[in-house]
């Protein structure tokens, strides 16, 4: 009973995925991610645009986006994603470093969070340059300061230098990487993350305590406010973001 208890009231407190309220311990991150694809998708003009969403999980930006493409494909491992799937999203098993997905056919190559918990980075960003057509933007987010988290599927973190060197080095135009915000919302992200997450134990996956992050709800809320505000008055707020967010361009 405790249980149905704590996963009803959850949703409620701290929203869902990606619309989570500042009660949610990732409330910086994914509101940057979800701001900066509003702003994405109202700049695109062709109505026959086909995305590709690599490493899509449940698609959480399908809503976002959908209103302004004619297609949305969903890649990932098959037994990630959605066994139903009402939404008229065409799913493809697949990973991001052997994408299903002919040449030059997409418009648009989305990857939110992904490439620091694929094997091989670089194949990852060079299968996205590949599928993309000439002119097509390949978009997305990483994290800079974060705790381990999706173990044993966490292999790395990106600065600014090393996501630009990387998109570069793949043949992409880099127009824009943008962090969310100074040292204190990273380190607001950072402590909270980590009180909600399982102890870290090699070999082990990782556990979400729903019930804790409920009861630590006012707390999270305050220091996630509280972090905006240091940041305003004292960070270098493009030195230390959590997160970054990029748009690339295949030439």
């Amino acid at each position: 009973m405790l249980r149905k208890i704590i996963n009803r009231l959850s949703p409620l407190v701290m929203g869902r995925r990606p619309f989570n309220t500042v009660f949610s311990f990732n409330y910086h991150n994914i509101s940057h991610i979800v701001k900066f694809l509003k702003s994405y998708a109202a700049d695109i003009k062709e109505k026959d645009t086909v995305l590709l969403d690599v490493g899509a999980g449940a698609s959480p930006y399908y809503e976002i986006l959908a209103p302004r493409i004619k297609e949305y494909i969903a890649v990932d491992m098959a037994e990630i994603l959605p066994k139903v799937e009402t939404r008229p999203i065409l799913q493809k098993a697949g990973t991001a470093e052997k994408l299903p997905i002919a040449d030059a056919s997409v418009d648009i190559v989305m990857s939110n969070q992904v490439l620091e918990h694929v094997t091989d980075e670089r194949a990852a960003v060079a299968e996205s340059f590949r599928v993309l057509k000439s002119g097509g933007h390949f978009i997305g987010s990483v994290p800079h300061i974060s705790p381990i988290h999706l173990e044993p599927w966490d292999f790395r973190r990106f600065t600014y230098y090393g996501l630009k060197q990387i998109l570069e080095n793949h043949g992409f135009e880099v127009i824009k990487i943008e962090g969310n915000g100074g040292v204190h919302r990273a380190m607001a992200m950072s402590v909270t993350m980590d009180w909600f997450l399982s102890k870290h134990k090699p070999g082990q996956p990782q556990r979400f305590r729903t019930g804790r992050h409920l009861l630590f709800a006012p707390i999270t809320g305050f220091i996630n406010i509280f972090a905006v505000v240091l940041d305003f008055l004292l960070s270098d707020k493009k030195r230390s973001p959590a997160n970054y967010i990029w748009v690339a361009r295949k030439p």
